[in-house]
C-alpha cells in the first residue's frame, strides 16, 4: 500500500511541475527528441533491421549452438541459458529478458539461475556504443570500441566471479558437463528458420515494422526521462557543479551517455569521460532497469539483486577502464590501421578524430571477410573437436 502512495505522490509531483513550468518541459523534451532523432533513429535502425532479418533466419541459434559449451561453463547454468545471453550480447537489454522469462516458465532454470542470468545477460547495445557514441557523440569510432571491450571484459570477469561464488555449495550446475551430441551449427540454424516459418519479404516488412517501434519506444523513454532529469538537476545543485551529467546518466543511458560526452569534451579529459560513460552504460539508468522489471512482473524474481549488480558492474567497470584503456588503445589502432598516437590520448587537446574515406572501402570489406572467415574456422574446429569427443566415447 505504502508503495502505491509513494508512487502516487511522485508522479502527482512531476505533472505538477510540468503543468507549472511548462518552458523547462518543453525545452528538455525538444533536446530529447533532438537527440534521438537526429543521432539515435538513423544510427541504430539498420543495425535493427539487420538483427531482426538474422534472428529469423536462425544465424542466433547457431551462434549459440556453437557457444553454448562455453557459455554454460562462465554462466555454470544449462546451456539453454546461453540463448537469451547471446541475444543480449549481440543486441543490447531488453533483448534477453523475454526469453529468460520463457525458460523460467517451462522449468529449464530455476528461480535462482533466471535471477542470476538477468544481472549477467544485461549489455548495452554494441551498435549504440560504437555508432552513436563513438562516431556520433565523439567522431571517432575507436573509442566506441573501446568503451564496449571493456563493459564486455568486465562483465565476463565479474560474471566468472560471481558464478563460482554463486554455485560454490550448489550442484545445480552439474548438468553442464554433460554432452549433447544433437547441438550443431547448421542444425540448430535451420531449425530455428523452421520455427520462424516466414518468407524473405515477410521477414523484410516485419523487421522494419518492428526496428521502428522499438526505436519509437526508445524515444518515448528518452524524452520523457529529459524531462525528468530537467527538473532533477534543482535537486542535485551541490554536486551538480562537478557532475552536471548525473541526473541523466541515472535516468536514461541515451541522454546519460550525451551529457557525460559534452561534459568530456568541455573537460578536456576523454580518459575520464570514457570511464563514467562505461559506468553509465553498465547501470543501464533506472530506465533499463523499469524495461526489466516491467517483463519480470508476476514471476517472483527480486530486482533488487538485479540492481546491486548493475552497481558493481558500473564501479568495477569504471576502474576496468583505466587499467584496460591503453591495452585496448594499441590493439584497435594496429587493427584499424590508426596512428597510435591518434587514439591513446587522455585529453582533448589533442584529438583527432579517426575518419574513413570512400577509397579506404576495400580494407573494409577485407576486414568484414576476415571476421567471418574466422567465425566459419572456428565453428569447423569446435565441430571437428565435438565429432572426435563422441567416438572417443563410443569406443
Amino acid at each position: 500500500m505504502h508503495k502505491t502512495f509513494i508512487i502516487a505522490g511522485l508522479l502527482l509531483t512531476i505533472v505538477l511541475s510540468v503543468v507549472l513550468s511548462p518552458h523547462i518541459a518543453l525545452q528538455a523534451s525538444l533536446g530529447g527528441l533532438n537527440i534521438w532523432w537526429k543521432l539515435v533513429f538513423p544510427g541504430l535502425l539498420p543495425f535493427l533491421i539487420l538483427y531482426e532479418i538474422i534472428l529469423a533466419f536462425g544465424l542466433i541459434h547457431g551462434i549459440q549452438a556453437v557457444l553454448s559449451p562455453f557459455t554454460s561453463k562462465l554462466l555454470k547454468m544449462p546451456r539453454v541459458a546461453s540463448l537469451p545471453f547471446i541475444m543480449s550480447l549481440l543486441s543490447g537489454f531488453p533483448a534477453g529478458v523475454e526469453p529468460t522469462m520463457k525458460l523460467l516458465q517451462d522449468n529449464q532454470l530455476t528461480k535462482q539461475q533466471a535471477q542470476r542470468l538477468l544481472g549477467y545477460m544485461h549489455f548495452p547495445n554494441p551498435i549504440f556504443v560504437t555508432v552513436i557514441i563513438g562516431a556520433g557523440f565523439f567522431h571517432a569510432p575507436i573509442i566506441g570500441l573501446i568503451i564496449i571491450s571493456t563493459i564486455w571484459i568486465s562483465a565476463f570477469i565479474l560474471m566468472t566471479v560471481h558464478s563460482y561464488l554463486a554455485t560454490r555449495k550448489s550442484k545445480a550446475h552439474s548438468d553442464n558437463n554433460n554432452y549433447h551430441p544433437q547441438v550443431n551449427f547448421a542444425a540448430s540454424m535451420e531449425l530455428g528458420r523452421k520455427l520462424d516459418g516466414r518468407g524473405l519479404g515477410k521477414v523484410l516488412g516485419d523487421s522494419v515494422a518492428v526496428s521502428v517501434q522499438k526505436l519509437f519506444m526508445i524515444g518515448g523513454f528518452i524524452i520523457f526521462a529529459s524531462v525528468i532529469a530537467a527538473f532533477a538537476t534543482s535537486l542535485l545543485d551541490v554536486i551538480r557543479i562537478e557532475l552536471p551529467f548525473l541526473s541523466q546518466a541515472i535516468l536514461e543511458i541515451h541522454i546519460g551517455s550525451y551529457a557525460i560526452s559534452s561534459w568530456t569534451m568541455s573537460q578536456q579529459s576523454v580518459l575520464l569521460g570514457c570511464a563514467l560513460l562505461v559506468a553509465c552504460l553498465a547501470f543501464s539508468g533506472l530506465s533499463g532497469i523499469l524495461q526489466v522489471s516491467f517483463y519480470t512482473a508476476g514471476q517472483a524474481l527480486q530486482m533488487f539483486p538485479f540492481i546491486k549488480y548493475r552497481f558493481i558492474h558500473a564501479i568495477f567497470g569504471f576502474f576496468m577502464t583505466y587499467i584496460l584503456w591503453k591495452p585496448l588503445s594499441w590493439v584497435f589502432s594496429k587493427w584499424l590501421r590508426i596512428e597510435y598516437e591518434t587514439v591513446f590520448f587522455t585529453s582533448t587537446e589533442s584529438f583527432i578524430p579517426a575518419t574513413y574515406q570512400a577509397r579506404q572501402l576495400p580494407f573494409i570489406w577485407k576486414e568484414s571477410l576476415a571476421i567471418c572467415s574466422l567465425f566459419i574456422v572456428f565453428i569447423i574446429v569446435i565441430t571437428l573437436c565435438r565429432k572426435l569427443y563422441v567416438k572417443d566415447h563410443l569406443f
